[in-house]
């Protein structure tokens, strides 16, 4: 079995994918390792088990691995709900979040499962029905999305919930949807915007004196607003408290200047918080300076596009599916977590897909390549016209 295997990791179009995973992961276990050797040597752990799964997905086709995509989410779903339930062993509140299930010495955080979870079950619905190019059809496939989406916010997880919208609407979009639809699905959004802003009780400056907004639930926490004014202000006070992990770690990252300080090497790096889970670009930046990150940024680059071309060359509708809202989801989680470092956008808890810190966000992410590299290689022959229409 180990040489079929083999075989099959080894046609063309997956050496680019996993010679880009090497090169993020390698990165990622010398950022972490300078940061804290004890979680860099968890890191390489948690690597040598995602590298088995990788290699135990690859001895069956996608096309079965699909059949489990409906279970695959029902547990997923459950393992959320457990989270969110009161006095449950195994969860504990940390930093004002329940992200995490905690079996002995080892964590699980339900959300990175989720988002897989929901591609495989989003390209099983699309692929078997015709109805979401009606904007009624829509409310299925938004459902899908939504429910996970409200739960990951209830932990609060807002970072992981953000990262659910881009791959939705790509996947709507590559099977066909009606642009239209989409775009006055995204105008309504638009518009309740504000009214999400302002919505909850604790809501205090600048807010409008409508009493409905305070009877609405709140879905921005006040912390969260913090952090969204905390990036257009230059307060020294504010630069110290919730400005603070931003702010250094772009201090950080321009110290490597062109080459580096070198492996290891993270003078500034150290005054970032955490800086080794979702700033770790930072300390990439500081090791090995300009050069360095753009080295990272081709690797992600050679991902997404080899990803791409594989869902380009894949007429079989579930692998199509599959394999764009993979791409939607990895590059859609890396430019989240560039942006949050680069002080761009507001500090989302996000990590960097193969680079942070974290077995379940690495577990997560190497099924997902898993998937690319397994509908590259079992690409059915499908004679027929396109799997989708389009107007």
């Amino acid at each position: 079995m180990a040489s079929s295997v083999w075989r099959q990791l080894a046609i063309a179009s997956n050496w680019p994918i996993l010679a880009a995973v090497a090169v993020l992961s390698a990165v990622g276990v010398v950022s972490i390792w300078a940061d804290n050797p004890p979680d860099g040597q968890k890191q390489l752990l948690f690597l040598a088990v995602s590298c088995v799964i990788l290699f135990l997905f690859q001895t069956m086709s996608y096309v079965r691995l699909g059949q489990y995509a409906w279970p695959f989410y029902a547990i997923s779903l459950i393992l959320l709900l457990y989270t969110l339930l009161p006095g449950v062993p195994g969860v504990r509140e940390v930093k004002g979040a329940k992200n995490w299930i905690s079996f002995g010495a080892f964590k699980l955080q339900p959300a990175e499962l989720m988002k897989v979870a929901f591609c495989c079950v989003m390209a099983r619905y699309l692929r078997f029905r015709s109805n979401y190019r009606t904007l009624g059809g829509l409310v299925p496939p938004f459902l899908l999305a939504i429910v996970p989406l409200l739960l990951i916010l209830k932990q609060p997880d807002l970072g992981t919930a953000l990262i659910f919208v881009p791959a939705l609407f790509v996947m709507l979009f590559v099977a066909g949807a009606k642009l239209r639809h989409i775009f006055a699905v995204c105008l309504v959004g638009g518009m309740l915007a504000p009214v999400a802003w302002y919505a909850g009780s604790d809501v205090r400056n600048g807010a409008p004196d409508l009493p409905v907004l305070r009877h609405l639930p709140t879905f921005v926490k006040k912390y969260q607003r913090e952090r969204v004014r905390a990036m257009f202000t230059k307060d020294a006070s504010t630069l110290q408290d919730t400005g603070y992990q931003q702010a250094h770690s772009l201090m950080a990252f321009g110290s490597g200047g062109w080459f580096g300080r070198g492996p290891g090497n993270i003078q500034a790096g150290r005054q970032i918080p955490e800086a080794h889970n979702d700033m770790i670009f930072a300390l990439v930046g500081e090791q090995f300076g300009f050069a360095g990150a753009a080295v990272v940024m081709v690797a992600y680059l050679v991902l997404f596009v080899t990803g791409l071309e594989i869902a380009g060359n894949t007429r079989e509708p579930f692998g199509r599916l599959v394999a764009v809202g993979i791409v939607s989801l990895l590059a859609g989680q890396t430019f989240l977590n560039l942006l949050v470092c680069l002080r761009l956008m507001p500090v989302t808890g996000v990590t960097l897909p193969f680079v942070s810190y974290g077995g379940s966000s690495l577990v997560a992410s190497f099924i997902s390549v898993a998937l690319l590299l397994n509908i590259g290689q079992n690409r059915p022959v499908v004679i027929a016209g396109d799997s989708f229409e389009y107007d």
